[in-house]
């Protein structure tokens, strides 16, 4: 039921995203936090990587990028492509994005569906400790380990990219402040935080009341409907000279779409199905089995699981991954002694850890072709760095941190 109501989330969240671009909250975002400042690259990174994993909390990561690409184009803009030095930023910026919205679904026991198929699997199985799967449980853990993995993104970035070399600068935006304003932009941003919340609010009523699943749905479909209809054929005062019009058209929802960032998609959803057929899901978990000696410590295994589950995440649909692991895991559990729900939950999260490859998420396939300029090999470079800082994390927040709040010894 969670998938259906992810759709529905979806379809909100993408007309919220050209609403978004219409009423230029874009411009108005990046001249506030920037404008006429001196800042830094580094410092401009930590915005972006802040801002994409907050906003994953609440909604779809792929509608966050959506919603942020805008930005990055006018960040991209802003620096001179003739200079050397700015060769990298377009790849900075877009790796800020798909690192932040990866990480910011960890947060929330709503922020992704794997986070849904993990309680929904862990429930059915009875798996000790499930029952303290709760959303305010995951929000004592989960919003740290989103900060905690905000600054480790942007050392990585800083780390493989130099960053430091970037001296802190006036940014020239393509853009003055009177380019920034619109007559219904405080409406606009009313609309999207509606949005926010009630996506929160009908995903945590799911989660939380599963035998009121039907009803909760048909509650979140009217919504959708409802909030379609009111952004299309609702006419509002305040525009310009123009009198009373609704806030959206049908021309809103495809103009300028990035092309290239939905065909890296479709690619994703093709090898990912491809690589499903193959079954090669299934060599990976066998593989997990193999190389899990007995005598390695609960830590060595934790790690050994999170970065097979991330890597294999980079070539396969991370719902695939998570099911053959999931299948596995639990026997594992029982002949090396750790926990069983500590390992669904770090299989979980590393699933949803894919920094590399451009085709590894929807994620990362829309800012990898929607930012002209990225650089492949640096996208895999940092990404590498990015998969196994993460395993050590999660490995470590599982086990330490994980294991406390829920009360696991």
């Amino acid at each position: 039921m969670d998938t259906i109501q992810v759709i529905f989330f979806l379809i909100s969240g993408f007309l919220v995203s050209r609403l978004i671009i219409k009423v230029k909250l874009p411009q108005r975002i990046v001249f506030f936090f920037i404008g006429e400042k001196h800042l830094s690259l580094s410092r401009i990174l930590l915005y972006l990587l802040a801002l994409s994993a907050f906003l994953s909390l609440f909604i779809p990561n792929a509608i966050t990028v959506l919603t942020l690409l805008p930005i990055l184009e006018l960040l991209r803009q802003s620096f001179d492509p003739a200079d050397p030095t700015h060769k990298n930023v377009p790849t900075l910026l877009a790796l800020s994005a798909i690192y932040g919205a990866n990480i910011g679904g960890m947060g929330s026991l709503t922020g992704t569906p794997a986070n849904g198929i993990l309680v929904s699997y862990a429930e059915l199985n009875r798996v000790p400790g499930s029952e303290m799967l709760t959303f305010a449980a995951w929000l004592v853990w989960g919003i740290p380990l989103v900060i905690c993995f905000v600054a480790v993104a942007w050392l990585a970035l800083a780390g493989v990219f130099r960053t430091w070399r970037f001296a802190a600068r006036p940014i020239r935006l393509p853009f003055d402040a009177g380019q920034t304003h619109h007559p219904l932009q405080k409406t606009g941003f009313i609309i999207t935080l509606i949005f926010f919340l009630s996506s929160l609010l009908f995903s945590a009523l799911l989660m939380q009341y599963p035998a009121h699943g039907r009803g909760i749905l048909i509650a979140t479909g009217a919504f959708t409907a409802l909030f379609s209809l009111f952004l299309f054929f609702f006419p509002l005062a305040g525009w310009e000279n123009t009198g009373k019009r609704p806030l959206l058209t049908l021309k809103d929802c495809y103009s300028d779409l990035p092309a290239r960032g939905f065909v890296f998609v479709g690619v994703a959803v093709a090898l990912a199905g491809i690589l499903y057929l193959l079954k090669l899901h299934l060599y990976f978990a066998e593989l997990a089995q193999k190389i899990l000696p007995g005598e390695l410590s609960v830590f060595a295994i934790y790690l050994v699981i999170a970065l097979i589950t991330s890597f294999a995440t980079e070539i396969l649909s991370n719902t695939a991954v998570q099911l053959s692991f999931f299948i596995v895991a639990l026997p594992l559990a029982k002949t090396l002694g750790f926990s069983a729900l500590q390992g669904l939950i770090i299989i979980t999260l590393s699933c949803t850890c894919a920094f590399m490859s451009p085709i590894a998420t929807g994620v990362n396939g829309l800012a990898f072709g929607g930012v002209k300029g990225v650089s492949l090999s640096r996208m895999l470079a940092a990404g590498f760095v990015m998969n196994i800082a993460g395993a050590l994390l999660i490995s470590y927040w599982a086990l330490f941190v994980i294991g406390r709040v829920l009360g696991i010894r």
